[in-house]
């Protein structure tokens, strides 16, 4: 029997390849995402890219309140059906990465509700939608997305590895992460032809200096920008930060021979509050 056994009967939608489409049809695999989410009664959650429902309507009989957030016009009709008799689930036909998140949640959330999102995204966009919901600046308390296997395990990646990165230092600075399960190709229509992962993200609170910010990015693309240069090699190549690169790693204490990927997070926010420093 295997896996096919357990995959969810439905009327598929067209497919498109342009919104990077693989619908999760594993019914247990469903059961273990929502188990590891554990929804709450008084949560607002938000599904991105909730395709013909099959999460939305595990979330939704669990929630007090469920958007629904889908691109593709083909699959509304299947979540209107399987939403239709729950109170809590709203649909939301729109690109999340044109949609003004923080208007869209702030319209339905009560005072104090936690707000929460999760999503099996889309392969082709999943790092520009992961950037724009750390950027959102709403009080969000926690994330668990379906990825690629591979983003994933850049995402959580740690110092000196292969897959540590800009945009690992990015996520870890943002929120604290962690790897979740793997999930086999088979479970999905149509069949990737890549292993995907859950990772979830549990925003850092705080009040944030949007030109430390700012700064701080442009130092982490710097930094990466030529991974097999040295630090203080690649820094020196960037057309703000080159004539001030080695005073600034000489103030912070960083060794400017060293490659990009051996300094942790903790070190580059320290290179960017000296560098904040040096400008203000």
């Amino acid at each position: 029997m295997g896996v096919y056994s357990r995959l969810v009967k439905s009327n598929e939608p067209r497919l498109k390849k342009r919104f990077g489409q693989h619908f999760l049809r594993d019914t247990g695999v469903l059961e273990r995402i929502v188990k590891w989410i554990h929804p709450a009664s008084d949560d607002l959650f938000c599904d991105i890219g909730a395709g013909d429902g099959a999460l939305s309507v595990r979330l939704a009989e669990r929630v007090d309140r469920l958007l629904a957030i889908e691109i593709d016009n083909d699959c509304i009709p299947s979540l209107e059906r399987l939403l239709e008799h729950t109170e809590s689930a709203t649909i939301i036909a729109g690109d999340i990465l044109k949609l003004d998140l923080e208007e869209l949640i702030l319209r339905y959330r009560k005072p104090g509700q936690k707000i929460r999102i999760a999503g099996n995204l889309p392969y082709n966009i999943a790092t520009p939608i992961i950037e724009k919901v750390l950027h959102s600046g709403l009080p969000i308390e926690d994330m668990f997305f379906m990825v690629q296997l591979e983003v994933a395990q850049r995402i959580a990646a740690a110092p000196g590895s292969r897959q540590y990165g800009y945009f690992s230092v990015y996520c870890q600075h943002y929120a604290i992460v962690q790897m979740g399960f793997k999930v086999s190709p088979a479970c999905f229509v149509p069949r990737p032809k890549v292993g995907s992962a859950m990772i979830s993200f549990r925003p850092k609170s705080g009040p944030r200096d949007l030109v430390f910010e700012s700064e701080f990015d442009d130092l982490c693309k710097a930094a990466f920008a030529y991974r097999r240069k040295t630090l203080e090699n690649s820094l020196c190549r960037h057309p703000k930060l080159g004539t001030i690169a080695r005073d600034l790693l000489n103030k912070a204490g960083i060794d400017g021979s060293r490659r990009a990927e051996a300094l942790s997070v903790e070190d580059y926010e320290h290179l960017a509050h000296v560098l904040h420093a040096y400008f203000s």
